[in-house]
């Protein structure tokens, strides 16, 4: 990562405003776990995804698991934030992280950081079956290219083995993180702070690619404090998906593990110096967005789309450094907020009708059908009047613009990707556009679910 990008504070914020929670005798932990896979797994072999993507064959940067434990004497709640796509596994996770330190399931928001560069990215829970392979020769299993391959019973066994490997380190290091900030409790303060970021753009509905176009840049940090002064940990809040890598070779025909732009940016933050702070950083309402730069440009005119190879690393460096500045420049302007907070915890979960579209690649035929429901998991942690929304989804920025302005709390901010994620959620206006339809949740039900369940939480007094 390029030091110039670390240690510059350009000032990249437009415009800011810093409120203080009101006040109790909180106190704070945090802690971060590292959980990149070790030197031995690679290449990890992804036999099932059938050449979907390359194989990984090492790692460029670390992946943690991050956690922060509040307490106010009467209520512990927790946040856990860690560096996979989506959270594997989801009901055994959240309950063996919620175990581990003694909190009910519903005072704990785990979520993903959504980077794409990680293997549990193709783990599925339930895999449906595969399809048989294709006439032509396929690619081979971990290869770039080609279609997804039946697996024989010996490849069947190496990948189950993988996955059982891969999910039970991700999984440990998790716990142990918020086992570890739990351990370091100690008074604290809180305060909240509202700015802006630029490394997003639309990707999907109106206006997408457009630089310019509609795109929500907001960044929220939610710091705190210690007795003595120094930083214990930074909630932070931007939409933007971890997909600079996304599918992209870097090194001996393979891909890389990387925490992305997310992850890039909090350890940026992390090592700068004199820091003492564990960075959680969000991936917010990221489910129309996307980076402002990819390793997979998309077609201009003649020009078609082609990655960038090891390229995509300068990218990176830039878009995680000018996302770190920007933090670093809320963060040193923020004062130590109050320390005597109430918390509260809630959760609830909403259903919403869902379709199967299956296209005839033959045809271009897309037939529609039922789905089951989708199970929405909404969960909200007050911090005074500070809340933290959770959404288990991608979700689509102009929902969560919409859910800040109908909060009752105007310091409302947003976690998307917990644990037992529906996947894409968009507001129905972009899911009637070209272009803009993302995920299986029909139009018409989840936009008002998801906001009035929320809303509906945050108004429960703590």
């Amino acid at each position: 990562m390029k030091a110039r990008f670390a240690l510059s504070l350009a000032a990249l914020v437009l415009s800011s405003t810093f409120s203080i929670a009101q006040s109790g005798s909180l106190r704070a932990g945090a802690a971060k776990v590292e959980i990149t896979p070790p030197a031995g797994d690679f290449p990890f072999p992804l036999i099932y995804t059938g050449g979907m993507m390359p194989q990984y064959i090492g790692v460029h940067d670390p992946l943690y698991a991050r956690a922060l434990v509040l307490d106010d004497g009467a209520t512990q709640v927790a946040f856990v934030i860690v560096d996979v796509t989506e959270i594997p596994k989801a009901s055994e996770f959240r309950r063996t992280v919620a175990q581990a330190i003694g909190i009910p399931e519903a005072n704990l928001i785990l979520a993903a950081s959504h980077t794409h560069s990680e293997p549990t990215m193709y783990y599925n829970e339930n895999p449906q079956p595969a399809p048989p392979p294709p006439p032509a020769p396929a690619a081979a299993p971990g290869g770039p290219g080609g279609s997804r391959v039946v697996l024989t019973p010996e490849q069947k066994a190496a990948q189950d083995a993988q996955w059982v490997k891969e999910l039970t380190r991700v999984i440990q290091g998790a716990t142990e993180a918020a086992r570890q900030a739990k351990a370091q409790l100690k008074p604290a303060t809180v305060a909240f702070a509202r700015s802006q970021a630029y490394v997003n753009s639309r990707a999907k509905g109106p206006g997408a690619g457009d630089p310019a176009g509609p795109s929500d840049k907001s960044l929220d940090v939610v710091r705190f404090v210690a007795a003595d002064g120094t930083a214990i940990a930074q909630l932070v809040d931007y939409g933007v998906p971890g997909i600079v890598l996304l599918h992209n070779v870097t090194r001996d025909n393979g891909a890389e593990v990387s925490g992305d732009i997310l992850g890039t940016a909090a350890q940026l933050i992390e090592r700068q110096p004199g820091n003492t702070a564990v960075t959680l950083f969000a991936s917010g309402a990221d489910g129309d967005q996307g980076p402002i730069f990819r390793a997979t440009p998309p077609a201009v005119g003649k020009l078609p789309a082609a990655k960038v190879g090891a390229g995509a690393w300068d990218m990176l460096d830039v878009l995680g450094g000018t996302l770190a500045n920007s933090v670093l420049s809320v963060t040193e302007k923020m004062q130590p907020g109050a320390g005597s907070v109430k918390l509260s915890a809630a959760a609830k979960t909403v259903s919403c009708p869902t379709e199967r579209r299956i296209t005839d690649r033959a045809t271009g035929t897309v037939t529609v059908s039922d789905g089951p429901p989708a199970q929405i998991p909404l969960s909200v942690i007050r911090i005074g009047d500070i809340a933290v929304a959770g959404v288990g989804a991608n979700l689509g920025s102009v929902i969560g613009q919409h859910l800040k302005a109908a909060s009752p709390l105007p310091q409302t901010t947003l976690v998307t990707v917990l644990a037992g994620s529906a996947g894409y959620i968009l507001d129905d206006a972009t899911l009637a556009t070209p272009g803009g339809h993302m995920g299986n949740v029909k139009p018409g039900c989840a936009e008002n679910a998801v906001i009035q369940g929320l809303v509906e939480m945050i108004k429960a007094k703590p």
